[in-house]
């Protein structure tokens, strides 16, 4: 079912359309909230946050067409919101994106934490990484993180956009090449 239907239905308040979308958005929303925050109870109990804060704030949406960009966002907001309550030091993940070099320490493989120095410089380089994402056009952003981050297949990533097989390679590839050359620049700056 499109965005579109789904959002008329919860505007009718069809209880059925609410539970469409939860169903098309809960892995992204909780996969999110355990990326930023590394704890399964706490992402648990802010997906849940970030779903009322959905159907509070619907009514407000502008583009339908970026549903998934904007229950991305409601999520990252809450999540930093959420770390900022539990220990007001941390203004934003770019002060300490200790959970963003963990999951960029999964994703590599790497447990290498052989120094005080060589974290510091994942964390950095975690929260830089972030910061270019954030920065990439809405739909790259989109199929991106589904693609790398919640394992979505190029098929399911079409299905769930309504975007070509072709055109969602696009994207991915795009953002690949947006994100190898922001990345290089850091580094050769660093």
């Amino acid at each position: 079912m499109q965005d579109q239907e789904i959002i008329s239905k919860i505007l009718l308040n069809d209880e059925v359309g609410f539970q469409q979308l939860i169903k098309k958005y809960q892995e992204l929303v909780f996969g999110t909230c355990f990326r930023l925050l590394g704890n399964r109870a706490d992402s648990e109990d802010l997906s849940q946050e970030v779903f009322l804060e959905v159907f509070r704030s619907l009514v407000h949406l502008k583009n339908t067409d970026d549903m998934g960009g904007w229950i991305y966002r409601i999520s990252y907001t809450k999540c930093i919101s959420y770390m900022r309550r539990k220990n007001p030091a941390k203004a934003s993940p770019e002060n300490d994106p200790e959970q963003v070099a963990l999951l960029m320490e999964n994703a590599s493989g790497e447990q290498d934490r052989d120094t005080p120095h060589r974290s510091l410089e994942q964390k950095e380089a975690a929260a830089h990484l972030f910061e270019r994402i954030d920065r990439l056009p809405d739909k790259q952003k989109r199929a991106f993180l589904m693609h790398k981050f919640e394992g979505y297949s190029h098929t399911e990533i079409c299905a769930a956009l309504g975007l070509t097989q072709a055109s969602v390679e696009s994207l991915i590839y795009r953002a690949k090449v947006s994100l190898r050359k922001s990345l290089v620049n850091y580094f050769e700056n660093y």
